[in-house]
């Protein structure tokens, strides 16, 4: 991915869902990624965010943050969450906003990844609602090298 607007089109084309939930790609800065969804498409009952939206944003968002990542170091993989942790702590009530972070580790993790073909780690992904954290996921992604004679 050599943008956001790349990644964005990615995301509707490999998971179609995301574009009728109206996932967009707000930012990228080489170690966080924020994406964002309206509230319409993505409601409950209660006239909140549905919780199985805002954990499919947040996994997108540690999806795309590798994809962007990977694109930079010039490494073709496959990227798959392998399991998450979710803690929802107050409902959402305005446009999604979700931002996922690198790890501390994220060089170590890479470096394993070039020198093995395969790599994990866990990503967090954040929602927040009037300035306080309202969903987290921290999810554990696997990638790993496509096949290839120069992958």
């Amino acid at each position: 991915m050599d943008s956001i607007q790349s990644l964005e089109e990615a995301m509707h084309s490999l998971t179609p869902i995301s574009k009728v939930m109206g996932i967009s790609v707000v930012s990228y800065d080489r170690e966080s990624l924020t994406v964002a969804a309206p509230l319409a498409p993505n409601i409950n009952p209660h006239q909140s965010a549905f919780g199985g939206s805002l954990f499919s944003i947040a996994a997108l968002a540690g999806w795309g943050l590798m994809q962007m990542k990977l694109s930079e170091l010039l490494l073709d993989c496959n990227t798959v969450v392998m399991s998450g942790e979710v803690s929802y702590e107050r409902p959402v009530l305005e446009q999604l906003l979700c931002v996922c972070r690198l790890p501390n580790d994220s060089a170590k993790v890479f470096e394993t990844l070039v020198r093995e073909g395969a790599a994990s780690t866990t990503l967090t992904s954040v929602f927040k609602s009037n300035n306080k954290n309202a969903m987290r996921l921290a999810a554990k992604y696997h990638v790993k090298k496509k096949p290839g004679p120069d992958k």
